[in-house]
């Protein structure tokens, strides 16, 4: 009971803040958007398309291919924006601290925000984060996002209302915002086969623990994840993203009905259903998490 009271009234401020419009930031300094990408240009058209309907209006967008063999190229130029840079790496890394870290060294921005290629962003997630940074000088900043596993999973997950560890377990990628020498201070993202957690946690707990986090109580970013889409790398599909990004666009009140969805679900908490994953083994190897993830995604071995 106190539990899901402690959750009701995370949920009841986290929708009052969510429907407020988008802060105007003190100043509006250049942020540069990085968006990792390898192989899957029908979702990369979305992502490029919720970057460019942001509010805050001082942005550029740098999409990174990690070794892509497809037509993400063609795709990227076909917007014609002079704000959106492409560059592509000359093979495969295998995850994106590679193509993250490309990103960092062509950054010009203040601040630096990641966008994952299947992920979208509400209009006023740069917004927010700008706002969140300066206000409170943190070197790393975060809103609030949503995990939605695929139809009929039966998952749908919001970090900051269900969980209560420390900051880079609660946070994503497409969810930060950091100062762009805080990164490079601590040494960028690192190799994942050094690791023996993922590399964006790593990261973002580093900058965290150096410069200090804030959570700025928005609910910003749909993460879709692909590790939940057994072999969406094979399969390549982007009708989530498209039925999503559509009901962005016309759904006025679109926020609230999320998060009534959301509530609905954990009153039901119906059994999820997500692709099997082994259990960690007792001493986890480096790069475990990657090589698995890479697996159900069906993705060969990195090299």
């Amino acid at each position: 009971m106190r539990r899901a009271a402690r959750v009701a009234g995370r949920l009841a401020r986290l929708a009052l803040s969510s429907t407020r419009p988008p802060p105007t930031p003190r100043r509006v300094p250049l942020v540069s958007v990085i968006t990792a990408t390898y192989n899957w240009s029908s979702v990369l058209r979305f992502a490029i398309e919720s970057v460019r309907g942001q509010t805050y209006p001082n942005w550029e967008l740098l999409v990174v291919g990690d070794g892509c063999t497809d037509d993400s190229e063609e795709v990227v130029r076909s917007f014609g924006d002079p704000r959106i840079r492409w560059t592509n790496l000359p093979a495969n890394s295998g995850s994106q601290s590679a193509p993250n870290n490309a990103g960092l060294e062509l950054a010009r921005g203040e601040y630096v925000a990641y966008h994952g290629h299947d992920d979208l962003w509400l209009p006023g997630h740069l917004a927010s984060l700008v706002d969140g940074l300066q206000r409170t000088g943190a070197g790393i900043a975060s809103t609030a996002f949503q995990t939605l596993g695929p139809p009929g999973s039966n998952v749908r997950e919001i970090a900051y209302l269900l969980r209560t560890t420390e900051f880079a377990r609660r946070s994503t990628p497409s969810s930060v915002m950091h100062r762009r020498e805080c990164a490079a201070a601590v040494g960028g993202w690192r190799d994942y086969r050094e690791l023996v957690e993922p590399p964006d946690r790593d990261l973002i707990g580093r900058v965290a623990a150096a410069y200090g986090s804030a959570f700025v109580p928005v609910l910003t970013v749909w993460k879709l994840n692909s590790a939940m889409r057994r072999n969406s790398y094979v399969e390549r599909r982007s009708d989530e993203q498209a039925a999503l990004a559509a009901r962005m666009r016309r759904e006025r009140l679109f926020t609230l009905r999320e998060l009534a969805a959301f509530a609905s679900l954990q009153l039901r908490r119906p059994e999820p259903h997500l692709p099997e994953m082994p259990a960690p083994p007792a001493e986890v190897p480096p790069g475990w998490w990657v090589t698995e993830w890479r697996r159900i995604r069906g993705l060969e071995p990195p090299c």
